[in-house]
């Protein structure tokens, strides 16, 4: 658990998440983070350690480290999401329960599902959701953790019309597998493994799957902020093709150059600056999934 997540609901509901399964006859070790990197190492122990499952208490940061941990382990078990962080993407990417008496059941009867894993070699670095470059990674950059400890998810909308009002676009070149190398103009990339909530049918691509071994690439083009706005709204309905302000491709590894280089973010962290590299990792890791939760979808 994350000590800080939630304004410290992790601590009070890792107490009693631990009481309640031992009055099921299941032992638990409550592990409380002290800082970077322990939620990562804890996870990538845990299997050769005998434990059958992670619950991870917290936001998408320590759900990206138990993911990292996961990934680099030979053998892997299921990892539960209980969220108290401030977006809580991951699990309403997952359909998870929000609320803390709904998701315990969840741990003990929810499905367990293979996901994909991206890795970005230069940082050493594995991501679940998905990387960001430009516009997105912008809007984190501007969302410090004291103004998300003050106004919570509200920092990132800030953040987000403050510089749709200011939307430059670059020439991206962006290489796949095979070599072939794309030309485009905009102001973000993103390369998606989890890039749809299917409670609000949000896809960020049509194609878009964690399960498919490919990252799903959309570059956009908007050049005003109504032209953003219908950029959401075509994520929201996805009618029709031959929408121009984006273009959509898939990859198994990816390098992004841009001219001038852009900011870069993995799974809410901002990572620098352009040229990314990236490549996918099928199955890297196993979730316990909502019941609404669609893999064909």
């Amino acid at each position: 658990m994350n000590p800080v997540s939630g304004q410290a609901r992790g601590l009070r509901l890792g107490k009693q998440f631990r009481q309640e399964f031992e009055k099921q006859n299941i032992v638990c070790s409550v592990r409380v983070t002290n800082g970077v990197g322990d939620a990562e190492r804890w996870s990538l122990a845990a299997a050769p350690s005998g434990f059958d499952a992670i619950v991870v208490i917290g936001g998408d940061g320590t759900v990206g480290e138990v993911v990292a941990g996961q990934a680099r382990s030979d053998k892997k078990i299921p990892i539960s999401v209980v969220p108290v962080g401030t977006a809580n993407v991951v699990a309403i990417a997952l359909a998870l329960p929000l609320f803390p008496t709904m998701v315990k059941s969840n741990i003990l009867q929810g499905r367990i599902l293979e996901f994909d894993v991206g890795y970005a070699p230069d940082y050493d670095r594995h991501f679940l959701l998905m990387a960001a470059l430009g516009y997105p990674a912008k809007v984190i950059k501007d969302s410090p953790r004291k103004l998300k400890n003050l106004f919570g998810v509200f920092s990132y909308a800030w953040a987000g019309i403050r510089n749709a009002l200011n939307l430059d676009e670059v020439d991206f070149f962006i290489e796949d597998e095979t070599g072939m190398v794309r030309q485009i103009s905009g102001n973000t990339v993103l390369l998606a493994n989890i890039g749809k909530i299917s409670d609000i049918n949000l896809k960020v691509n049509p194609n878009t799957s964690a399960h498919d071994g490919k990252f799903d690439v959309t570059v956009i083009s908007s050049r005003s902020f109504w032209q953003l706005a219908m950029v959401i709204v075509r994520m929201l309905t996805w009618r029709g093709r031959g929408f121009s302000p984006m273009q959509n491709f898939q990859a198994s590894r990816v390098i992004v150059r841009s001219d001038p280089p852009v900011d870069v973010q993995i799974d809410g962290e901002n990572m620098g600056r352009t040229p990314f590299e990236t490549q996918m990792r099928p199955k890297g890791v196993k979730l316990i999934v909502g019941q609404r939760y669609n893999e064909n979808i």
